[in-house]
């Protein structure tokens, strides 16, 4: 039954919102990582599910309740640009998985990447940030008409 609930919320959310979110299986955003901490840590901190919010058909977890509370205040300070998915990748419309530890915040948005021993997708986006931003949020645009036409 929880499954079937699961499945109910995510197809609900991804008819009201637009576009498809990066989510494991289980509707976790950002790998379980504390979205709060990328801008108030040094580091991102995986997050517990004793301090867990669900939002907008997704479940994000917090390393603690003071986190918990700094997303609920406002969820879209902290929210990851383009649903959680590649922002490198989105400059071409795709959608990448991330590697939640290489993050790049922008224009007070954060910014997920596909980083592996040898592509750094990151690193490519920071020589460019502007352009690739701009190319980036007009995909994303264009993904979001798009699912709200279907």
């Amino acid at each position: 039954m929880k499954n079937i609930l699961f499945l109910f919320t995510f197809v609900f959310s991804s008819i009201i919102y637009g576009q498809k979110k990066n989510l494991e299986a289980s509707l976790l955003a950002v790998k379980g990582y504390d979205v709060v901490s990328y801008f108030t840590q040094k580091s991102p901190i995986r997050g517990l599910e004793k301090f867990v919010v669900e939002w907008e058909g997704a479940r994000y977890l917090f390393a603690s309740e003071k986190n918990k509370k700094s997303f609920l205040k406002n969820p879209s300070m902290y929210l990851p640009a383009y649903g959680g998915w590649c922002a490198y990748a989105m400059v071409k419309g795709k959608e990448v998985d991330i590697n939640p530890t290489a993050f790049y915040i922008q224009q007070g948005q954060l910014h997920l990447f596909y980083k592996t021993k040898s592509v750094d997708t990151q690193a490519k986006w920071v020589k460019n940030a502007a352009q690739y931003k701009l190319k980036a949020d007009t995909a994303w645009a264009i993904k979001a008409e798009k699912a709200n036409e279907d």
